[in-house]
């Protein structure tokens, strides 16, 4: 979903900056960028774990405590899952700059970062709204995921048994190291790498990616975005994680059934234009075999 001409800064002027840490070239850049910021009188909310700004009129703040117009990440997609899991608001507008492996997620390189961000300060972008899921077991519920909620053994390299329901029906069963339902985001991450399908940002459904079954027992199957998937760990004595994101675990006990299903909220990227395609061009598919 794209949102045109969006109002970035609001009357507070208030932006969020994390970091990859442990980088120093990282950090000199975020420098760079909280200079920018302040230049041009917007208040700069730092997260204090990243990066050091006490020589600035920067305030460090706890990602939990941010209370901004808009964050910018400095690194790969994993800083913005980290950044998104910890963020009060996970519907705070994201503007990434890219330090990471692929950084698919991310909208700019190092060296165009400022010219976009003044497009951005000016009003002269989109917003990209990406659907999360939202996943629990009974009345638990765990936090809400960006890319994929993931069901795996506790004990490494340990086969789970999955019985797979669709709306209360039972459509598959079988063994894997790990089964997981990802979003149109997730499926250029650890769900493409499992071997499912990229799905486009506007196909409204989710895959559902079994990792490694033996003898192929359970399929990959695309589903549409309003169903209610069910994964039960039916083998006795053997108990599963749920991880979010790859960002936090929940222990889940034989016979328990996690839950799945879309979200109310959506994580939203601050882009210069519809870029997906041209994303998955450049950074996704290798450009030498």
């Amino acid at each position: 979903m794209i949102e045109e001409n969006p109002q970035i800064l609001s009357e507070r002027r208030t932006v969020g900056l994390v970091c990859k840490p442990g980088r120093p070239e990282i950090e000199r850049i975020g420098i760079r960028v909280a200079e920018f910021l302040i230049e041009r009188n917007i208040e700069v909310q730092f997260d204090p774990g990243s990066l050091n700004l006490a020589h600035l009129s920067a305030i460090p703040t706890l990602i939990e405590d941010m209370n901004v117009d808009f964050v910018i990440t400095i690194g790969g997609d994993g800083t913005i899952l980290y950044t998104l899991s910890n963020l009060p608001d996970r519907e705070t507008p994201f503007f990434c700059i890219n330090r990471g492996t692929v950084g698919f997620m991310t909208e700019a390189s190092t060296t165009t970062a400022f010219s976009a961000l003044e497009k951005v300060l000016e009003n002269d972008c989109i917003i990209e709204s990406s659907v999360n899921i939202c996943s629990g077991v009974k009345s638990r519920r765990f936090e809400d995921a960006l890319n994929e909620v993931y069901v795996v053994s506790r004990v490494p390299g340990r086969l789970l048994t999955f019985q797979v329901y669709l709306n209360d029906t039972n459509v598959d069963y079988g063994r894997a190291d790990g089964a997981m339902l990802a979003t149109p985001t997730g499926s250029t991450a650890y769900a493409l790498a499992a071997g499912g399908s990229i799905l486009a940002p506007n196909v409204h459904g989710f895959i559902f990616v079994p990792v490694c079954p033996p003898r192929f027992e359970l399929k990959s199957i695309v589903i549409p975005d309003d169903s209610l998937l069910e994964l039960e760990l039916v083998k006795a004595g053997a108990r599963g994680l749920a991880v979010i994101d790859g960002q936090t675990r929940w222990d889940v006990e034989p016979g328990e059934r996690v839950w799945i299903k879309k979200s109310d909220t959506y994580t939203r990227f601050i882009r210069l234009y519809d870029n997906y395609y041209e994303r998955l061009r450049t950074r996704l598919i290798p450009r030498t075999l």
